[in-house]
Parts: C-alpha cells; sequence; structure tokens
C-alpha cells in the first residue's frame, strides 16, 4: 500500500507533463527530412562527396570539439541523461525505456542485415580526417545519431518552449555530423539514425499512452540502480576510444548523478 501510494504521488507530478496532441511538423518533420534527404543523396550520387566535403571541412574545427559532441550519442553517456528524470518524470522514463527497445532493434537489427562497409573500410589512409578507433563494418545506420534523435524525439513530445525543442534538434544534428567528423560514418548512415530514432521516440511515447506498465515504483526503482550503476561504471571503468574526452565524459556523468539525488531518494523514501 506504501508503495501504490507513493507510486501515484509520482505520478501525479509528471500528470501534465506530457504532450498529448504533437503537431504534425514536430512529429513527423524530422523523420520526413531524413527521408528527402537519403533519397537525394542515393538519386544524385552524392553520398561518398558529401561525406568528403563535410570531413574535410568540419576538420578545421577541430578534434576535440567534434569528440566531444560524437559523445553525447554514446549509449553509456546518453542513460545519463535519464538520471534526473526519476522521481520526477516517471512518464517519460517508461517513454525512455520504450523507445530505447525500439532504436535498439533499428540499430542492431539493421546493421546485421545491411552488413555496410564504414569509411576507413572503403577510403584510402590519409584522404579522410579520422578522430578516435578505426572502424570498418556496421556502418548503417549510425548507432550515436540513433540515440540522439531518440532523445531530441522524446524532448521535443513534451510540454516545452519551442525554443528549446529547436536547441536540441540542433544539438542532435551536431551530434549526427560529429560522425561524419570523426570519419566512421557516411552521410546516408546519419540520416538513417535520424530516421529510426526518431521513430523509435514515437512509437515510445504511443505506447507509453497505451501501456502504463513501466509506471510501477518497483520498475522505476530497479532502473535507476541500473543506470546509476552504469554512471559509477562510466565514471572509473568505461573508455569511449576517444582521445580527450575522459573529462567530458565524467563531468557529464557527475553532474547527471548530483541532479538526479532528490529524486532517486523520492522514489526509494518510505512515505509512511
Amino acid at each position: 500500500m506504501a508503495a501504490m501510494d507513493l507510486e501515484t504521488k509520482l505520478v501525479k507530478l509528471d500528470s501534465d507533463s506530457t504532450l498529448q496532441g504533437s503537431t504534425f511538423v514536430w512529429m513527423w518533420g524530422v523523420p520526413l527530412f531524413a527521408v528527402l534527404a537519403f533519397a537525394i543523396l542515393l538519386v544524385t550520387n552524392s553520398n561518398r562527396a558529401v561525406f568528403e566535403f563535410l570531413n574535410h571541412h568540419m576538420a578545421q574545427t577541430g578534434d576535440l570539439w567534434w569528440g566531444d559532441l560524437t559523445l553525447l550519442g554514446d549509449t553509456a553517456i546518453a542513460l545519463m541523461f535519464v538520471l534526473p528524470l526519476f522521481g520526477r518524470r516517471p512518464k517519460l522514463v517508461w517513454q525512455f525505456f520504450l523507445a530505447a527497445l525500439f532504436a535498439t532493434l533499428w540499430a542492431q537489427g539493421v546493421k546485421a542485415l545491411v552488413s555496410s562497409m564504414r569509411p576507413p573500410a572503403v577510403l584510402p589512409g590519409g584522404s579522410f580526417h579520422l578522430i578516435g578507433p578505426l572502424l570498418e563494418q556496421h556502418s548503417f545506420p549510425s548507432g550515436h545519431t540513433t540515440t540522439i534523435f531518440l532523445l531530441a524525439g522524446l524532448c521535443c513530445l513534451q510540454y516545452l518552449d519551442k525554443r528549446i525543442k529547436f536547441s536540441v534538434l540542433l544539438l542532435a544534428l551536431l551530434v549526427g555530423l560529429s560522425r561524419i567528423a570523426c570519419g566512421v560514418h557516411w552521410p546516408v548512415d546519419v540520416l538513417g539514425g535520424m530516421f529510426g530514432g526518431w521513430l523509435s521516440a514515437l512509437a515510445g511515447f504511443w505506447l507509453s499512452m497505451r501501456w502504463q506498465g513501466g509506471l510501477n515504483i518497483w520498475f522505476q526503482r530497479v532502473l535507476a540502480l541500473l543506470i546509476t550503476f552504469t554512471a559509477g561504471w562510466s565514471i572509473f571503468f568505461y573508455d569511449n576510444g576517444i582521445h580527450g574526452t575522459r573529462l567530458f565524459q565524467i563531468i557529464i556523468t557527475v553532474m547527471c548523478l548530483m541532479l538526479s539525488v532528490k529524486g532517486i531518494c523520492r522514489i526509494f523514501k518510505n512515505p509512511e
């Protein structure tokens, strides 16, 4: 009974936070753009040319900038952004969990089916700029881009100021571009990640409205523990493979942990 009372209180905190009827543009604008751009690249056979142009010019900005940006699409780091939601936005936590299942099926399933080669396996060495480890296989779609557009999609489906939504979209686009700057993904891979990540967010959002099993307080507690454990692992053991980004990784993780303390304590306290 005590757990049920706490669960009711937490859901009430989140009762007015989710957009029930998003506009067509916010729901479908990003995936439609991704499909159109993808088609243009294929019809014009310009995927490689666009990669070489962007990779060359973005290299002028510096490796650390793009390395830190690409870190935001790393699944282990992206999970940290969920931590501050525990005890505050249980519906959004549940939406993220469901969307993450769809995104995993998209990214890993399509990678296995397509099995396309990355730029380092196709282009001559030294002809492009590489940041981080040399990756050669499972190019389409970009997993980092899928992850960041999942987060951006969920954000844009909430009641938020449009300026915040546009800022989140811009950040997600930069993270996607960072995969080209790092030399490990083609433009079509980024567009595939954009498409799949956003549709995963829509699917998770839609399913959460019809199945609310994840609002159970025990599910929220277990998930909070798992992601908190992942945060500790990220701080002390996880190596993302990109030189110079370790400090940024630790800062993000520690900040998210600090922001999560009050909310996580709330879902574990005994209300009696």
